[in-house]
């Protein structure tokens, strides 16, 4: 597959998945029906086409109630209890506001939380069913009360019971509810099996989704099912889930690969394209709105960033983009207040005084929707390691970084070589010439550890750039090298940066390159 000759499939662009309690910042307490019909017709504000609503995580309901689980412990939750005595579930305005708006309404279950919210019912679970609970992992939330870490908040799929108690809570959502499918998020979280069994287990997981394809058969042929998965092959197989099975098979109907936590500009999403076209399954990556677990917890995505994002999706031959965690973008501000716990969210009438309040990050969706409207403004790619050595799922990704080692400097038994490395970062942009090169359009490369001792040589794509074509700065933290964006140096699609160390004062320590930031105008 050649990068940027496949078009988009279908008409769905855009799914917005929505966590448990992003729904719930936004109503009063108790809520009432307005609100929640509010929530849908602002979501028509981005042009969303499918809303994913989370409504089953860590054994409790969200939105619904069922003999077959607990609802949702939480207070934000229990506030909508008397909406349910009354006769109404929250789930059900939901669905009929997104049908009066033409939104499809997809249920999302959660395929193994672990924020370790629900610490009363795991443990019974050990008490009286302790094959059912996966004890090795720990929660996932560092607020999580000690009781999850003591008895664990899992579900160990490789049980058989387990499998058929979440397929009965599945069945009873689409017996109920006028639902357009379902989404199995193994975003949050993927470890449903032990760890040593986990890649074997991959049948089990696989005729588990057989199952919840016939139910949702029996109930309707046109009924969705939806995998929310990790962003590489690799890291699926390795955790049980047989994706080109699932596809092949046709058990799903689309798949939305991507991080668990930030957008990876850099992901080869045509490992999944390639396959899901040879058999008519959709493919929506992830996009979120933070780029890596070593930057300040307060760094979002900007508009620029997610141009760029969804210019390398979009050349993949995926279909669309799915978002997740897109509440970070409005904050603490909320229409007509800046009070989070504030009662009245929605004076309707007026616009929020701040450009970053709820619901305004919506509309910019709109924009990203359409491949032809990414180019008409500014777009910065970001390349950097998502998480870093030995955290959170650095296991599930392979990154890109260059690392120079001093000591190899003249070392046997290659005296003569040195120390060199390769960065591949993808721009699928159309960039100026060298005849009319822009400024604007430039490459920053981060240097970790570099010194004025320290001579460098850099290459693109094979060739070597001239010295007078970089432009240094050690004084910056961490020191930077650019250069300017343009063809035949750089190419649409793959690029591959190689830096050389040549020479150096000291044969101690190392440098280190996993970030680059490449920005066109």
């Amino acid at each position: 597959m050649k990068l940027g000759e496949l078009k988009p499939r279908g008409d769905r662009r855009l799914i917005y998945v929505s966590d448990p309690s992003n729904t719930t910042s936004h109503l009063s307490t108790p809520p009432d029906e307005e609100e929640f019909r509010r929530i849908i017709r602002n979501y028509t504000l981005g042009g969303i086409d499918t809303v994913v609503q989370e409504v089953f995580a860590e054994c409790m309901t969200m939105f619904w109630r069922t003999d077959l689980v607990p609802f949702d412990i939480r207070p934000q939750h229990q506030a909508m209890v008397p909406m349910m005595d009354s006769g109404t579930m929250p789930v059900e305005i939901y669905i009929d506001e997104c049908h009066k708006q033409g939104m499809e309404f997809i249920a999302g279950f959660r395929m193994n939380d672990r924020h370790g919210h629900h610490p009363e019912y795991f443990k019974q679970l050990c008490e009286e069913k302790p094959e059912w609970v996966l004890r090795e992992y720990k929660p996932s939330w560092r607020g999580a009360p000690p009781e999850s870490h003591e008895y664990g908040c899992s579900l160990n799929y490789a049980v058989e019971g387990v499998r058929e108690f979440l397929l009965s809570i599945m069945s009873d959502v689409v017996s109920r509810f006028d639902v357009d499918g379902l989404e199995f998020s193994y975003s949050r979280l993927l470890e449903c099996f032990p760890a040593d069994q986990a890649a074997q287990s991959a049948p089990i997981m696989t005729d588990f989704v057989r199952q919840a394809r016939a139910i949702l058969k029996q109930k309707n042929e046109k009924l969705l099912l939806g995998a929310r998965i990790p962003q590489q092959m690799a890291g699926c197989l390795r955790w049980g889930l047989d994706i080109p099975t699932w596809i092949s098979e046709g058990l799903v109907d689309y798949i939305a690969p991507g991080d668990f936590g930030f957008t990876d500009f850099n992901e080869t999403w045509e490992d999944f394209t390639s396959i899901a076209r040879e058999h008519g399954c959709l493919v929506y990556p992830q996009t979120q709105p933070k780029i890596g677990i070593e930057l300040d917890p307060t760094t979002l995505m900007t508009h620029p960033q997610y141009r760029a994002a969804l210019q390398n999706i979009y050349a993949t031959g995926a279909d669309g983009f799915s978002v997740q965690n897109h509440f970070f973008h409005w904050g603490r501000f909320t229409v007509g207040s800046e009070r989070p716990d504030s009662p009245n969210r929605f004076r309707e009438k007026e616009e929020p005084a701040h450009p970053d309040a709820y619901p305004n990050p919506l509309r910019f969706l709109q924009e990203l929707k359409d491949p032809a409207t990414l180019t008409t403004g500014p777009r910065h790619y970001t390349f950097l390691p998502l998480w870093g050595k030995d955290r959170g799922l650095a296991q599930n990704y392979e990154k890109e970084e260059i690392v120079l080692t001093r000591a190899e400097l003249g070392a046997p038994p290659v005296a003569n070589e040195s120390p060199r490395g390769s960065f591949r970062f993808r721009i699928c942009d159309e960039l100026l010439s060298a005849d009319t090169p822009s400024a604007d359009c430039r490459m920053i490369i981060q240097i970790i550890g570099l010194t004025e001792g320290d001579q460098l040589l850099v290459e693109m794509n094979g060739s070597e750039v001239p010295a007078a074509d970089l432009s240094w700065d050690l004084e910056s933290e961490p020191p930077t090298c650019s250069l300017q964006i343009s063809t035949p140096r750089f190419r649409y699609g793959d690029n591959h940066l190689g830096v050389i160390l040549v020479d150096s004062l000291t044969h101690e320590g190392a440098i280190t390159i996993e970030r680059l930031d490449c920005h066109v105008p």
